[in-house]
């Protein structure tokens, strides 16, 4: 089947589904032989809002025999024209635009001319060549939105917990937000992160961890003592007792990946979670991640913090990120005015955990939460064991 033909010609034989196909498309979206019919549709469709083949082909009279091939392909396939349907096509058509676009750029990358300092670049743009438009452009009447909120009762929202129930109580993660958990140096962000990731993945999410400061058998070493609530000091030293170790079983199946990411950008952390098929990211931690363009680090990390929200936006994907928090306010309960370098980062995310051990208090503080209450969170950090434990108390 030629969907590009099946396409162009249901939504001329029906016109009524034209708004669930033509706005997510482009002309790019289309081989050369069926762009000028597509440009004349949507043409027609953006000036009077409505399609009808008879207009098409008069005031396109250059493009009428293949205005008509479109329809004849689409009544010779038999098949209903529905809503679903056109949209399954409209899908179709952006994969295989993403699928020639990916191509295009891997022959680039291939060429002899191609530098080591181009790589980024076209790593950047292979990662959103896989992206594919997840918003929905066209206006929605208010009663077409009721009607779908009515139609899916049923379904509950879609939360991924950390699997710390206090703080789940209050925080709610979904496929698309941005999570940063900011933190003084030893306040346990990392210990905290490789605990949610392990919990999330126990819950069948695929989650995949970048580090930029941390090599992957450090990172094993916490979280094997964190799972088997040892001292990381045995771990270490590899004095665990051998039948401590077969607890370690669960951690074998568990869809959790972890690289190393120094020196690395956003954009090839995208192309690596497409290509993973992540539903989970954690950044650990997003001060290191590079962005060459920036003039200065104010500009680095406003631009780092845009890259991550448009990476969750786009991509559906959870991404965690971790940041260090200023010096400056060592002594004093932090707040999202201590995230380092960029108030960007309070602004793009969707919610902010703070974290800090100083003077033998141990704080954690839900400084932004759009789905919930902020405050303090009771729990605590076991360093010896790299674990978080909820304590007595509640969110303040």
């Amino acid at each position: 089947m030629n969907f590009h033909k099946v396409l162009l010609g249901a939504i001329l034989i029906k016109p009524d589904l034209a708004p669930y196909s033509l706005p997510d498309l482009e002309i790019e979206h289309f081989p050369a032989d069926l762009q000028p019919v597509f440009a004349a549709l949507s043409g027609l469709w953006n000036a009077k809002g409505q399609l009808d083949a008879v207009e098409a082909c008069a005031r396109y009279p250059e493009q009428r025999t293949a205005i008509m091939e479109c329809v004849e392909e689409c009544e010779g396939e038999y098949i209903a024209i529905t809503r679903d349907r056109v949209e399954e096509w409209t899908r179709l058509i952006q994969e295989q635009a993403a699928l020639t676009r990916f191509q295009e750029l891997s022959i680039q990358a291939a060429s002899s001319l191609t530098t080591f300092a181009d790589l980024p670049d076209l790593y950047s743009k292979m990662g959103e060549a896989m992206t594919l438009d997840r918003e929905e452009q066209d206006f929605k009447a208010i009663g077409e939105l009721v009607d779908t909120y009515i139609r899916k009762l049923d379904e509950k929202p879609q939360y991924i917990p950390s699997g710390i129930p206090v703080l789940d109580k209050h925080l709610h993660l979904a496929p698309g937000n941005l999570f940063i958990i900011g933190g003084r140096p030893s306040a346990g962000k990392t210990a905290l992160s490789l605990q949610m990731a392990c919990e999330m993945a126990r819950k069948g999410y695929k989650v995949c961890y970048f580090s930029l400061e941390t090599d992957p058998d450090t990172l094993t070493a916490r979280a094997i003592a964190n799972r088997l609530a040892v001292p990381l000091a045995d771990v270490k030293a590899k004095t665990v007792p051998q039948s401590d170790l077969d607890g370690l079983a669960e951690l074998h199946k568990l869809p959790l990946f972890i690289r190393s990411a120094s020196g690395k950008g956003v954009g090839w952390v995208k192309a690596q979670a497409q290509r993973m098929q992540a539903q989970v990211v954690f950044i650990d931690y997003l001060q290191l991640l590079a962005d060459g363009k920036a003039k200065d680090r104010y500009q680095a990390i406003t631009g780092i913090s845009i890259a991550l929200h448009e990476l969750a936006q786009t991509t559906g994907i959870l991404v965690v990120a971790l940041a260090q928090l200023n010096r400056n306010a060592a002594h004093a309960a932090p707040s999202t005015a201590d995230l380092k370098e960029s108030g960007q980062l309070e602004q793009d995310a969707d919610a902010v955990l703070l974290l800090s051990n100083d003077d033998s208090q141990y704080l954690a503080i839900l400084a932004k939460n759009k789905e919930g209450r902020t405050g303090k969170i009771p729990i605590t950090f076991d360093k010896e064991r790299q674990r978080f434990l909820e304590i007595t108390g509640g969110v303040s």
